[in-house]
């Protein structure tokens, strides 16, 4: 089995928490999402929007807020392992 690994990506834990105006939408407080180490911001917030369609579909990308470890990232920061990802709306 180790030699069937040999090369792939580790993974990695990200929690994904939503506040209170897009747990509107999710029905949910956020959740634990594993990804391959190396992956960007950008690929996290096109999964999210898979997973919650509703969010792309009732807000318009001005209204929604994120945060990776409380600071406001670009398309391409990095994740890593244990890092928050925050997302909200401003509008309720």
């Amino acid at each position: 089995m180790d030699d069937f690994l040999k090369g792939m990506p580790k993974s990695i834990s990200i929690k994904v928490t939503f506040g209170e105006n897009l747990q509107k939408f999710t029905k949910n407080p956020g959740h634990p999402v594993v990804m391959s180490e190396g992956v960007n911001f950008g690929f996290l917030l096109q999964s999210v929007f898979m997973e919650y369609p509703e969010i792309k579909e009732k807000c318009k990308p001005r209204e929604l807020e994120f945060t990776i470890n409380g600071y406001s990232p670009k398309i391409h920061s990095p994740l890593f392992d244990g890092d928050e990802v925050y997302f909200e709306s401003v509008n309720k």
